[in-house]
């Protein structure tokens, strides 16, 4: 049964609240609705003080970690392809100052040598039991390492799509190249070195909106054209005023001084009839000021142009395996995301140490298809040479 589509599904529900990999306002509510120590939905991960039993609690972990990583793959293809058999294990220097601390862990004087000593409750010792935790791999988010591994995963950490639902639609519409080659299965498995360039055309964010901005412009001119003829015709208004308070005027002094004053006062007459014309004709149109769209960065010499969706900045970031480039709508996947002390290269709204991410392990170790290392082998190969002939 194929997955639904996107819009029938409504990943950003706020009542279910699970963080997605998109761009959009409501995936970032939902991102601190689940972080948040201020949210009232931060309890549920609270495994310390929660009444749920321990298949409750790892259920929820796996709803929450797979609904931001692996929400656009099926489950059950998830636990059979994407799924590794075993978290790497990275072992750290067992000598030197990590020998001292075991050692000091079993001396039992500590418990003869006062409350503070006894119950390690020291600034010193905190600062060295965190020094201690912080100095632990957090291995739990390289469960999620065979999807970052993912052509639509992939393009969406390089920042060149708002969603992974969008970088998977560049991909089966044939708009991505990997090594030169259109590839049209978002399931492809990239390997450390591969280069993946995408149509400029489709980043909607690089795009100008050219019906909405001829639209726009085009009200601008038709407002300011109306407004022109407008003060053109009050100003023909207020001269003819002007002439007829004129004509007036010299009629009644013709009356008094003459006929020299009525040749003068049909002068004037004449002149202003002359000057109505001109008024119609000779005002020129304002030119329509140039249009730009709000919230838009345009380079003037090059002519580029640049949209960034709204409260898209808490998403731009690129990991640590990924090299794009923006000019040229590209990148290339270095090699495998990995951890060290304190870090973790695989990005998650979630602790990468924490209760869920091991849970989440607990969870699918016991339900995931067991499969023999060498049919994986076997059924991974893209080229399938392993076939039997």
């Amino acid at each position: 049964m194929p997955i639904r589509s996107v819009v029938k599904r409504h990943p950003f529900n706020k009542k279910q609240a699970l963080p997605r990999m998109a761009w959009s306002p409501e995936n970032l509510f939902n991102v601190w609705l689940r972080t948040s120590p201020e949210s009232y939905l931060h309890r549920e991960t609270e495994f310390n003080t929660t009444q749920k039993t321990l298949f409750q609690q790892r259920w929820l972990a796996k709803r929450l970690t797979k609904g931001y990583h692996g929400d656009h793959i099926m489950e059950k293809k998830f636990k059979r392809w994407f799924l590794p058999e075993s978290i790497p294990t990275i072992r750290h220097n067992s000598g030197g100052e990590a020998a001292k601390s075991v050692a000091a862990k079993n001396d039992m004087a500590k418990w003869v040598e006062g409350k503070a000593r006894a119950g390690g409750r020291t600034d010193a010792e905190k600062k060295a039991a965190a020094l201690a935790k912080d100095a632990i791999s957090p291995v739990g988010t390289l469960m999620y390492g065979e999807v970052e591994r993912r052509i639509d995963v992939v393009i969406f950490r390089a920042c060149l799509a708002q969603s992974v639902w969008q970088a998977r639609s560049y991909v089966t519409h044939g708009h991505v190249k990997l090594n030169g080659k259109p590839v049209t299965n978002a399931n492809t498995l990239l390997e450390p070195g591969d280069l993946f360039t995408i149509n400029p055309e489709v980043v909607p964010f690089i795009q100008r909106p050219k019906a909405a901005e001829v639209e726009a412009a085009e009200q601008v001119e038709e407002a300011e054209e109306a407004e022109a003829v407008e003060e053109a015709e009050a100003e023909v208004a207020a001269e003819k005023k002007e002439g007829e308070a004129a004509e007036a005027g010299a009629e009644v002094a013709a009356e008094k001084e003459g006929e020299v004053e009525d040749a003068e006062s049909a002068e004037a007459e004449a002149e202003v009839e002359a000057a109505e014309p001109e008024a119609h004709v000779s005002k020129p149109k304002p030119k329509p000021k140039s249009y730009t769209p709000p919230n838009v960065t345009e380079d003037v010499v090059g002519g580029t142009y640049f949209k960034l969706p709204d409260y898209a900045q808490p998403s731009i970031f690129v990991p640590a395996y990924i090299l794009p480039s923006f000019l040229t709508c590209s990148g290339v996947y270095v090699r495998h995301p990995t951890a060290r002390p304190a870090y973790s290269e695989i990005p998650s709204p979630y602790d990468a140490s924490g209760p869920l991410m091991s849970m989440s392990w607990e969870w699918y170790s016991r339900v995931a298809p067991k499969m023999t290392p060498r049919r994986r082998a076997r059924l991974m190969d893209p080229q399938r040479s392993q076939d039997r002939k």
